[in-house]
């Protein structure tokens, strides 16, 4: 959490981005720069995909900052570079993407998700069980990726994410809901029990 004064600061440079400074906008962006390429790399992959995806979002920003008039330049940023990542996977998507629910003449056994499970904040805590974390992201599909990314990674608000993403609030309950289950799934068909397995 920020200080009244590191607030007073924030505000500043935001003003002054807002009145044509470059200065104080790359001020602002050099803040959230590794947070926003991590964030894109959760859903391009790491590399230069995701380098370009925040870097054509700072520029976007850069050329639109006049028209901010949110309350948190952080959550714009995000939903700026969400938005921008989510175009980038679906210019080089070359394969159709899995439905949500089988053909009917179909037999698919669902994995349960680990019940009562932690969730995904305290299973990626562990460095080991990020990879297996990332990997199984991989198989989610975009939007629900980039929701759950947004609350469970980033920490922000059911609320913010819809503004971000611009659907409506259960959309994006759902959203985070049916990865979270994706993620368990795949993690529990790697053999995976949770912390104390």
């Amino acid at each position: 959490m920020k200080s009244s004064g590191e607030e007073s600061e924030h505000l500043a440079l935001i003003s002054r981005a807002k009145s044509g400074d470059g200065r104080a906008f790359e001020d602002l962006a050099r803040r959230e720069e590794r947070a926003l390429y991590r964030h894109a790399a959760r859903i391009v992959g790491p590399g230069p995909d995701a380098e370009d995806v925040v870097q054509d979002a700072l520029f976007s920003a850069w050329k639109s900052i006049h028209a901010f008039e949110g309350t948190s330049f952080r959550a714009w940023l995000f939903r700026i570079v969400t938005n921008r990542a989510l175009d980038r996977v679906r210019a080089r998507r070359r394969r159709p993407e899995l439905p949500l629910e089988p053909a009917e003449d179909e037999d698919v056994i669902w994995a349960e998700p680990a019940a009562p499970g932690p969730d995904l904040a305290t299973i990626a805590a562990s460095r080991e069980a990020l990879v297996v974390v990332e990997e199984a992201l991989r198989g989610v599909p975009e939007e629900q990726r980039a929701a759950l990314l947004l609350r469970d990674v980033e920490g922000f608000a059911y609320e913010e994410i819809a503004i971000m993403t611009s659907v409506e609030i259960g959309t994006v309950k759902s959203r985070i809901h049916r990865a979270r289950v994706a993620v368990r799934n795949a993690l529990v068909e790697r053999g995976w029990t949770g912390p104390a397995g």
